[in-house]
């Protein structure tokens, strides 16, 4: 297993392909509460662990010469009802991570632009939770909160309340086997 460990305080984003050999390239995301005491609950909708992750356009498949010879994933307008439901909601104790396995699979992910861009057999990677100019994007969560802990009012806000941070998820690039 090949991985690639990214750790702004207090979340650490890990990239690793579980299995290099199986048929359909797949990804594992795993977020993990770097703090020895503070439990951190977070939204996980844009976030590594979204399983809308490819669709949202958080994963960035490219060419490892030339970034800008990507994979243009189809622009989604995604209506999710308020508030969030229960499971979208996620609290870390301490040290705990949890993952979500992303499988680049037809129609989402082209599978012949992905072998066209594959160089040695390997693709470039990039997990990013954030858009450039937006101060409402990135990772919602709540530091030293439960779950049971954050507030109706501060889950309906998305972010934008006094108790709530974002974090910009920005990974470093991973070389995943296609």
């Amino acid at each position: 297993m090949s991985s690639l460990d990214v750790s702004p305080n207090p979340l650490s984003l890990l990239v690793t392909q579980p299995d290099p050999t199986a048929s359909r390239p797949t990804l594992r995301l795993t977020l993990r509460n770097t703090s020895p005491s503070v439990p951190i609950t977070l939204l996980t909708w844009s976030s590594p662990l979204d399983p809308l992750a490819i669709q949202l356009g958080l994963i960035q498949i490219s060419s490892p010469s030339n970034p800008s010879n990507k994979i243009d994933f189809p622009e989604f307008m995604i209506k999710r009802a308020m508030p969030p439901p229960e499971d979208a909601l996620v609290t870390l104790s301490p040290g705990e991570a949890r993952s979500q396995e992303v499988v680049m699979r037809e129609p989402i992910v082209d599978g012949e632009k992905l072998k066209e861009l594959a160089e040695e057999g390997r693709v470039r990677v990039r997990v990013v939770c954030w858009k450039e100019g937006d101060e409402n994007s990135g990772v919602v969560f709540w530091a030293g909160k439960k779950r049971e802990e954050v507030s109706d009012e501060e889950i309906e806000l998305l972010g934008r309340g006094k108790e709530a941070e974002r974090w910009r998820v920005e990974s470093e690039v991973f070389a995943m086997k296609v």
